[in-house]
């Protein structure tokens, strides 16, 4: 017989072997039977540690032990936990059962026994055990409430109050039996007694605040609303700042439709920094909410108060800041929202939506500089995400960096996918980028692919026509792209421009006067029609209108090289 111990115990013994252990060579003798099981068995007990747990590798080693020695009850033990584990409960039982006959007053097999049992559902099994695990060990507090909860699951609620009864004979009133006798009262409606134990448990410490919060939240389950006001007011007399109870008396006043006070209670509770930062932030997200909805409600008020409390309470929290913002940008604060997603951003490398909302605000405040610099930190932390690329492209064609506009766009590209909309976005852009780097040929591929997506946006009609216009390039192009633009969208000046320009290229002077002098006549003076209006002018000999056009182009702050020169000479430089 080979001799192990469980996996519990770190010691180990080794039987001294006879000379009669040194006979038949061709024989294993039962030194080395010893030395191998101990090593199985150990290796066994090694992959069943949560840390690297291995259950078919413990079952595997354990089954060879089995081999050399298929009676030694520790390693019944561990084949028992091994089955348990793996859910096979029938084995884990038979295994169990054998260490816990052959050694009745182990404690550790016993359990193992009843474990399996009670996984199973076998309680009136694991109840007789346990009763016989009490008898042997009457001074383990910790079996006799397992026994007063098992008693508990299968009904028997005067045995396991009885039990609980006995441990307050001997460990005097304690709050985790007390509220065990609680559950059980409850689960039975005997409610009278159920306050009787909570005031008894009140009643063994007048200065722990918990206990008048156990009674306090039974009250308002039995909406006994007076007397729960009673016991948040002994709270708050032991502890004044205490935030649960703010929180509860938040709720107690809401009950009573009392809203103001509720408030109230709510604030004092987001000034203690003790109360957790995420209940503050589902708090002001859930008042956000219903701002969006009843935006005339006083949701958005209160939940700027909420959010001013919370940032100047935990200034470094990310998801604070950012909730805050998400209240400015809601009333218009645009400025103010990207300050705090500033802040959100600066102590948050995960969540991509703080940044996106950063770049969103720098965009729409036209705040370029920020915009380059924040968007190429967002394509660090997250290189996956087409939207910081489409920023830096943004920002970088408003600061004249055409060609890293260029590089960034294409290189965000690859990352829009089941997006046509944002698709369209980064192609029209790249075709600008690509026109101002002078890459002509880019330009008009990536205005093509733009009208593969949508073959009638505007925009991109009359931005591809327009450069090809100023290149003088593929004009009849232009002006079929220019016409279909103005096909489309009717009276739009630039459009008619764009339009009146392509034919003054092709030398239709005639008809380019006619929509040049309707563009220059829509809206406020624009330099750039009035330049082209007046050159069409001169075209057609008529020089003192055109010098006249060119003037008001002056004024309207035209302040180009060729006009300057067409103003100075008072003639046309082709």
């Amino acid at each position: 017989m080979v001799t192990a111990v469980s996996c519990k115990s770190k010691k180990q013994t080794v039987s001294t072997p006879s000379i009669k252990d040194f006979g038949d060579p061709t024989k294993p003798s039962a030194q080395a039977n010893e030395i191998k099981f101990t090593s199985l068995f150990i290796d066994g007990c090694a992959a069943l540690q949560p840390q690297k747990q291995n259950l078919q590798e413990a079952l595997r080693l354990f089954t060879e032990c089995k081999k050399i020695d298929p009676t030694n009850i520790p390693l019944k033990y561990e084949l028992g936990k091994t089955y348990k584990l793996m859910g096979a409960y029938e084995l884990a039982i038979q295994n169990a059962k054998a260490c816990a006959e052959a050694n009745p007053k182990n404690e550790w097999y016993q359990l193992l026994l009843i474990e399996c049992y009670a996984s199973i559902k076998q309680y009136n099994q694991s109840i007789k055990l346990r009763e016989q695990l009490v008898k042997n060990f009457p001074g383990k507090a910790e079996f006799k409430e397992d026994l007063a909860i098992e008693y508990s699951i299968i009904g028997e609620y005067d045995k396991s109050y009885k039990i609980y009864d006995e441990l307050e004979l001997t460990y005097g009133i304690n709050e985790q039996i007390t509220l065990n006798k609680i559950k059980l009262l409850k689960s039975q409606k005997k409610y009278k007694e159920t306050e009787e134990e909570l005031l008894r448990l009140s009643g063994s410490n007048k200065n722990e605040p918990r206990y008048y919060a156990y009674l306090a939240d039974f009250y308002i389950e039995q909406n006994k609303l007076d007397k729960a006001k009673e016991m948040y007011d002994k709270i708050l007399t032991i502890d004044p700042n205490n935030p649960s109870i703010n929180l509860a008396l938040h709720d107690y006043y809401s009950a009573q439709g009392k809203n103001d006070e509720a408030f109230d209670c709510l604030k004092k509770a987001f000034q203690n920094p003790d109360l957790e930062v995420e209940y503050k932030i589902d708090a002001a997200r859930y008042y956000f909410a219903r701002a969006e909805k009843q935006p005339e409600s006083n949701f958005y008020s209160r939940g700027m108060e909420l959010c001013e409390l919370l940032v100047k309470v935990h200034p470094k929290e990310a998801r604070g800041n950012e909730v805050y913002a998400d209240f400015l940008l809601l009333g218009g604060k645009l400025k103010e929202a990207s300050l705090f997603y500033y802040k959100a951003a600066l102590n948050e490398s995960i969540d991509y939506k703080i940044w996106s909302q950063l770049l969103f605000t720098d965009s729409e405040l036209k705040q370029y500089d920020s915009l380059e610099h924040h968007s190429a930190k967002a394509i660090e932390l997250f290189p996956s995400q087409a939207i910081p690329y489409f920023f830096n492209g943004v920002a970088n064609m408003q600061l004249r960096n055409h060609k890293k506009a260029a590089q960034s766009l294409k290189d965000g590209l690859e990352f829009v996918t089941d997006n046509k909309a944002l698709m369209m976005d980064f192609y029209t852009n790249l075709g600008d980028a690509y026109f101002y780097a002078k890459d002509y040929g880019k330009s008009d591929k990536a205005f093509d692919d733009a009208l593969k997506i949508d073959a009638d946006n505007t925009y991109v009609l009359n931005n591809y026509a327009y450069y090809l216009s100023l290149r003088n390039e593929s004009l009849d192009k232009a002006e079929k792209l220019s016409r279909k633009a103005n096909e489309l969208v009717h009276d739009n000046r630039n459009y008619m421009d764009t339009y009146g320009w392509i034919l003054y290229q092709q030398k239709k002077y005639k008809e380019a006067e006619e929509w040049l002098s309707n563009a220059a006549k829509m809206g406020p003076p624009k330099a750039d029609i009035l330049e082209h209006y007046g050159d069409v002018l001169y075209k057609l000999n008529k020089v003192d209108e055109a010098i006249a056009q060119w003037t008001l182009a002056r004024q309207a702050g035209g302040n180009s090289e060729a006009l300057l020169t067409k103003l100075k000479l008072k003639k046309l430089n082709d």
